[in-house]
């Protein structure tokens, strides 16, 4: 008669919050940086005729996030990769969730970064005067700061919940992803790395 197999844990297991988690980490940052590189390619490769210019530092900063994008998505690969392996368990590990709020934070601080404080309907904004100018006339600039505010006074009150709140999960990842990609394009349309010549 054969004894009954006993499942030994190797403190490798994860958790189904943690494993749900982490996918939706992989997810993110593949997505997120597939999109960064696709979107500041032209920016790269675009010719510059001066040596000294926006032209330059725009191709600069491309460089620079081309490489932090490539960066997190061979980490992205390489976790997912290694999730694979981990066998899930209700007792594993749920640290993974600890990420889901950061992404939130993250994604809606860099999305409040991406609003000007002050904002023209018409011209443009004179910056000593605070006034919008535009032709014959002139009006007062719009603050927007409230809203910044608000949206980042969220993303920190809705990360540290979504990083505690294990049950929720099946919410928290979604919102965060959105989060996230909120920022993403706030971020490339605030910096205008798309550059149509």
């Amino acid at each position: 008669m054969s004894e009954p197999q006993v499942v030994r844990e190797t403190g490798d297991e994860i958790s189904p919050e943690g494993a749900i988690a982490a996918k939706t980490l992989v997810a993110v940052l593949v997505v997120s940086g597939v999109a960064i590189v696709a979107a500041s390619w032209n920016e790269l490769w675009h010719p510059c005729a001066v040596v000294v210019s926006t032209c330059v530092n725009r191709a600069s900063t491309a460089a620079l996030l081309d490489l932090f994008s490539l960066g997190a998505i061979v980490v992205a690969v390489a976790l997912g990769w290694r999730l694979r392996s981990r066998p899930v368990e209700p007792e594993g590990s749920a640290r993974y969730v600890i990420a889901l709020g950061v992404l939130f934070a993250l994604g809606l601080m860099s999305l409040a970064a991406s609003i000007p404080v002050f904002t023209c309907a018409r011209g443009r904004l004179d910056v000593y005067l605070d006034m919008c100018v535009h032709p014959q006339t002139r009006s007062d600039a719009t603050s927007w700061l409230l809203l910044k505010r608000g949206i980042l006074l969220v993303g920190l009150v809705g990360g540290v919940a979504m990083a505690f709140s294990r049950r929720w999960v099946k919410v928290s990842a979604p919102l965060a992803a959105l989060g996230w990609f909120g920022g993403v394009v706030g971020f490339l349309v605030a910096t205008k790395m798309v550059h149509l010549a």
